[in-house]
């Protein structure tokens, strides 16, 4: 599905411009001047239409909750930031420097009309496209695909990422498995210990405890024998281990 953007987004950039003061001038007997930081608004493809406001007015699109005003310092509030600490002001986007398929030339031309992302470029329509004149399309089309493949590239990464931390999980469950099944099947009982046998009659013993004795001491354990004859053999071992 296409990436295109269907709205312009303004380029916005604050500076610091000089407004005649008349008060003072007239008071100095010369030329005065004081700064006033303004914000300047252009859209991409148009060199024509652009708007210039002190950044301390209200916003008249903008307002708050409370009904409270909006300056366009704080529409824009990061490029003030950047504008304050002296920083480069920046748009949100891919800067074109990062477009393969246009030449620094190119890229020239089109930061002179105000689009500075491969966004904005994929972004032109109607006659804001035709300001770029011959093969406008062509890097229209261009930037559109650069955004789509860079899109299809970060699904196939996030789904190589969930891919290998499945792999890590079912290796996780084999071994587990694998250690389950390398242990022993059915519980081992111990044979009684002389001590036990000391301190345990042979009529206390549970079934399996007796044929566990009774295999230690070397007798022969007969097929299906019953509790009775278990106790009986472990009886006669048991005896002739004492004599």
């Amino acid at each position: 599905m296409s990436q295109q953007t269907q709205t312009r987004d303004p380029v916005v950039t604050f500076n610091n411009n000089p407004v005649f003061n008349e008060a003072k001038s007239k008071k100095a007997g010369r030329p005065i001047f004081d700064d006033m930081e303004v914000c300047e608004i252009r859209f991409p493809g148009d060199t024509k239409c652009w708007a210039c406001f002190p950044a301390h007015e209200a916003e008249p699109n903008k307002t708050r909750e409370t009904g409270q005003v909006v300056t366009y310092a704080e529409v824009y509030n990061k490029q003030y930031l950047q504008f304050k600490s002296q920083q480069q002001q920046t748009v949100s986007g891919t800067p074109l420097s990062e477009a393969p398929f246009l030449t620094e030339g190119k890229r020239r031309e089109l930061r002179a009309l105000n689009i500075h992302t491969v966004e904005a470029l994929a972004a032109l329509d109607g006659a804001h496209l035709r300001t770029l004149g011959m093969g406008g399309r062509e890097w229209k089309n261009q930037a559109q695909a650069f955004l789509d493949r860079a899109a299809g590239s970060a699904d196939v990464t996030a789904m190589a990422t969930e891919i290998a931390r499945l792999k890590e999980r079912a290796a996780a469950y084999e071994a587990e498995l694998a250690a389950l099944r390398s242990g022993p099947l059915v519980p081992v009982v111990d044979a009684p210990t002389t001590e036990e046998k000391g301190d345990k009659a042979l009529e206390d013993c549970t079934d399996e405890e007796l044929r566990a004795f009774i295999v230690a001491e070397g007798g022969k354990l007969p097929p299906r024998a019953k509790r009775a004859a278990l106790v009986e053999l472990a009886t006669e071992l048991a005896t002739r281990e004492v004599a």
